[in-house]
């Protein structure tokens, strides 16, 4: 029998997109809902942008959540991105504390047959926001850690970042900015697959939102769309739109 798992990343609050997600979440034979990062609305509100993205949290995205995982019955596993102010990361611990889903930054968790695991941060950007920022040296320190917490081989990695030099880093003037660490990591590792995100427009710019590092399918299904995998076939990967 099929164990789908089902992706996304970079949701940033809107509503529209956290109910589709949830609509195919609730299919047949999915085992797995993972939230990559950037989960909460884009830091353009006026006022208190640490509120607002709490209020988020705790009035829409975990309601929402538990109201899921009750009729779905499904496994979740949450991260934070770099656009997530730090800040609220207790909102994720207390609701994680209650079984509502599992969080994956620097941690791996089981996931049917194989592994999931995930890391936050991103390489250096132009961007205000730091919470979520490692220079490439120390990033390669905490993959190399994180290596540790399970077998690569049979674990499914949810960086944030993507590789650089790839077709899953290319913003909108041609240029990879992607992570040279996440790139050695899964260089070196060899994981099973990994799912990238924080590059919004790479998709469209590249055309290619699946690519092989070695024998490591990498994918970054971009910000207006999800990816639907079998657990068990990666051959059998597809991506729809929100």
């Amino acid at each position: 029998m099929p164990e789908i798992v089902v992706y996304a990343t970079d949701l940033h609050g809107e509503i529209h997109a956290y109910e589709r997600l949830f609509e195919v979440g609730a299919g047949k034979n999915v085992k797995a809902v993972i939230l990559g990062g950037d989960i909460t609305p884009f830091l353009t509100a006026v006022g208190d942008i640490a509120l607002y993205q709490r209020e988020f949290l705790e009035y829409y995205f975990i309601p929402k959540i538990k109201d899921f995982k009750k009729k779905a019955g499904k496994e979740i596993f949450v991260m934070m991105g770099n656009d997530d102010l730090r800040i609220n990361e207790d909102v994720l611990q207390k609701a994680a504390k209650k079984g509502m889903f599992k969080l994956i930054n620097q941690h791996a968790h089981k996931l049917g047959s194989k592994f999931i695991a995930g890391y936050s941060y991103v390489n250096e950007t132009p961007f205000l926001l730091k919470d979520w920022e490692k220079p490439d040296d120390k990033m390669k320190k905490d993959l190399n850690a994180l290596a540790k917490k399970s077998d690569p081989k049979r674990t499914i990695y949810s960086t944030h970042a993507p590789p650089l030099g790839t077709g899953l880093d290319v913003i909108f003037s041609g240029t990879h900015v992607g992570s040279s660490a996440i790139r050695d990591f899964i260089l070196k590792h060899q994981p099973y697959l990994t799912l990238h995100g924080h590059i919004h427009e790479s998709y469209q710019m590249s055309g290619n939102w699946r690519e092989a590092l070695g024998k490591t399918i990498c994918v970054n299904p971009g910000k207006h769309n999800i990816l639907v995998f079998d657990l068990n076939d990666l051959k059998t990967m597809e991506i729809t739109g929100i």
